[in-house]
């Protein structure tokens, strides 16, 4: 089965330190092309964000999962996230900032 795995460093503003932890999520089981294996991937990351982004401020945790879902997708490798990409309808993976001058 194939997984990815990396390390989140979640700023746990209430103590002041940072702590960082392996998170795996696997994805070689799924069809990221297909609506289902895309929608079941999107699980998996969120599950696995809201675990290491828990116990943080209400903003920081948002943020924080932002974060880590936006690592997620950019640790797949690029055929997978072609694929997912596609079950999306070709739905917008990142943003990219504009700056008009």
């Amino acid at each position: 089965m194939k997984t990815f795995a990396f390390a989140l460093a979640a700023l746990a503003l209430s103590a002041g330190a940072a702590s960082a932890q392996d998170y795996r999520i696997a994805f070689g089981d799924l069809d990221l092309g297909s609506v289902a294996g895309a929608d079941a991937f999107d699980a998996r990351v969120n599950t696995a964000a809201r675990r290491a982004c828990r116990g943080i401020a209400p903003l920081a945790e948002h943020q924080c999962r932002a974060r880590f879902r936006a690592e997620a997708m950019n640790l797949l490798p690029s055929v997978r996230r072609d694929e997912y990409a596609r079950a999306r309808g070709g739905r917008v993976l990142a943003a990219v900032p504009v700056i008009y001058g």
